[in-house]
């Protein structure tokens, strides 16, 4: 049997210590209120989902040999990275809707 987690979809997590500016914080927690309901992990794994979006293009640019964009180009590039789905928002489950009794 699988051991069960207080994570989502069995996320493994390791609690972590972070040092961050107030500026930073404050805009962390705002995000986690907007989003994600208060929870500041959620921002954290979000901005994780981001990096390694970013990463991949830098992959994906190298293995190209680093092409030049126009501004243009750039422009629609991130527009449509900014559209793809977050590895949470992707696999955030919709709470259930209760049935009325017949």
């Amino acid at each position: 049997m699988q051991k069960r987690t207080r994570r989502q979809h069995g996320i493994k997590s390791r609690k972590v210590s972070i040092s961050v500016s107030a500026d930073d914080l404050r805009l962390f927690m705002r995000r986690a209120r907007q989003k994600h309901g208060g929870n500041l992990s959620a921002v954290i794994h979000e901005l994780a989902g981001s990096l390694r979006r970013e990463e991949a293009a830098d992959r994906l640019f190298r293995l190209l040999g680093n092409p030049k964009f126009t501004e243009e180009e750039l422009a629609r590039i991130r527009e449509e990275i900014e559209r793809a789905p977050t590895g949470y928002e992707a696999t955030r489950r919709r709470p259930r809707q209760r049935r009325r009794a017949a």
